[in-house]
């Protein structure tokens, strides 16, 4: 852990900076859960195109998503500018990821440009919602990371950030399961202008409001491109990080993508919104006792043993859903989000140290490009979870919607929905806390690492400081 008098009073953040920080994770994270637990039923049962359309689409997109993270990141930490190196994008490219995220839902239908004309719409209109999700998502993140380099204040701005997540998560899941089953698509699409809206102005306020440490852009070179590549993909610290967060979004594009069909399906005899509720209820109730005991395993601990429990917790209740039957099933969403602010909250406190080590290696802070290099290795999770939800759509013999009406299923089918939302991913991650043991940034190492961080800081500062005076001059 790292010793209390070598922390700059620039890493202890007030109240306010955090929540200014968090409310543009509020509006981007809401669009993002929404493209994701949508975007294959949207275009399965109400623009009725075929299963193996969607799979070619995630199949393309699993391959160009993959690419613009590593340039963008490199960018962006080559980026000078008098607001800094991250503020700039999340300022000028947030109009285009609010119109992008419109395009995904406003395709015509299949009578109007045919079935080839609607995979194309789907395939275009994702990837251009990923290079602009991409690419503020990434200044944001790096934004993140670079306010406080002490890991407690990072863990804890993490929380803030989930707590925003808990209510775009709710907005994500209960109105477009009511709107998709009781009233028309095109109230679907008005519904997705005001989240588009809403991602638009909470981005915008922390452009304006949060302001960089400009020691890291104005006082160093930033590596070349190929540099840049080869030291990140060499560290192992990146690596297991890198391995893990490649699953944690797997998973998360897995549940939420087969989350309304695992709901109008398995439990077909209730009320969806009931089901929804019932889950809701169980990974809030998990999720608020979760984050309480692993920001205390993270304080008196650290990273690693949270973060390695949070992959153990999260992967039993996964199993639990899968393998208990009828509706007891959902108590496993309670461990479910017990486990669920360190999957998602402390792996970008992680990649905060792996850009610390990296810092001390290398002289330059360059989170963005880890970040980057990290979409390369994890951005194609999502794609493939899509690519697998269409897989079990098809192996397990799921029956369309005939004249928009939903079809009863098969037991093989339920068999599927089951498999794909609970056993699978569990086992993945108890997989994951396997190998996240392996993290070395922990104990004496962390420590020696950060105390020369600190070190390297301040004559950074000193430098830009100099810098200043010398350009007043």
């Amino acid at each position: 852990m790292e010793k209390e008098n070598e922390r700059s009073p620039q890493d202890n953040l007030d109240i306010r900076v955090k929540l200014l920080y968090a409310i543009s994770s509020f509006g981007s994270y809401t669009v993002f859960v929404v493209f994701l637990t949508s975007v294959i039923i949207y275009y399965r049962e109400i623009l009725l195109l075929p299963s193996i359309f969607i799979l070619y689409a995630f199949s393309i997109y699993a391959i160009l998503n993959a690419l613009n993270g590593v340039f963008f990141g490199w960018i962006s930490d080559r980026t000078k500018t008098k607001k800094g190196r991250r503020i700039p994008y999340l300022k000028y490219l947030a109009p285009f990821l609010a119109l992008s995220f419109v395009m995904v839902w406003v395709s015509p239908s299949k009578e109007e440009i045919g079935v080839f004309g609607v995979f194309l719409w789907m395939l275009i209109s994702m990837i251009l919602f990923d290079i602009f999700y991409n690419t503020t998502n990434l200044a944001y993140m790096s934004l993140g990371q670079e306010l406080s380099m002490d890991n407690q204040e990072r863990a804890n701005i993490q929380a803030i950030n989930m707590y925003f997540g808990i209510i775009s998560t709710l907005i994500s899941l209960i109105i477009p399961i009511y709107i998709l089953e009781n009233l028309s698509r095109n109230d679907f699409i008005y519904f997705t202008i005001i989240l588009a809206l809403l991602q638009l102005i909470t981005m915008l306020i922390t452009a304006f409001t949060i302001k960089e440490r400009l020691e890291f852009s104005q006082v160093q070179e930033a590596l070349g491109f190929k540099q840049s590549f080869k030291q990140t993909i060499k560290n192992k610290s990146f690596l297991i990080v890198g391995f893990t967060n490649f699953w944690i979004i797997f998973l998360q594009a897995l549940l939420f993508g087969n989350m309304f069909f695992f709901i109008f399906y398995v439990y077909a005899q209730y009320n969806s919104s009931t089901i929804l509720i019932l889950i809701a209820i169980f990974i809030l109730s998990g999720l608020f006792v979760g984050t309480y005991y692993t920001l205390k395993i993270n304080a008196k601990k650290g990273l690693k043993p949270a973060l390695t429990w949070s992959l153990i917790i999260t992967g039993v209740g996964l199993i639990l859903i899968g393998i208990i039957p009828g509706i007891f099933a959902l108590c496993g969403f309670f461990l479910f989000g017990f486990g669920l602010f360190g999957i998602v909250g402390l792996i970008n406190t992680a990649y905060g140290a792996v850009a610390d080590e990296d810092e001390v290696k290398n002289g330059i802070r360059r989170e963005a490009a880890i970040f980057g290099i990290d979409a390369l290795i994890t951005k194609p999770a999502q794609s493939i979870a899509g690519i697998f939800i269409a897989f079990i759509l098809i192996l397990f013999r799921y029956q369309e919607p005939i004249g928009g009406v939903q079809q009863s299923q098969s037991n093989l089918t339920l068999l599927g929905f089951k498999l794909a939302m609970g056993l699978i991913p569990g086992i993945i991650m108890l997989i994951c806390a396997l190998v996240f043991r392996m993290y070395p940034l922990h104990g004496d190492y962390l420590e020696k690492i950060q105390s020369k961080m600190y070190q390297m800081h301040e004559e950074k500062s000193e430098k830009y400081e100099a810098l200043k005076m010398e350009n007043k001059s």
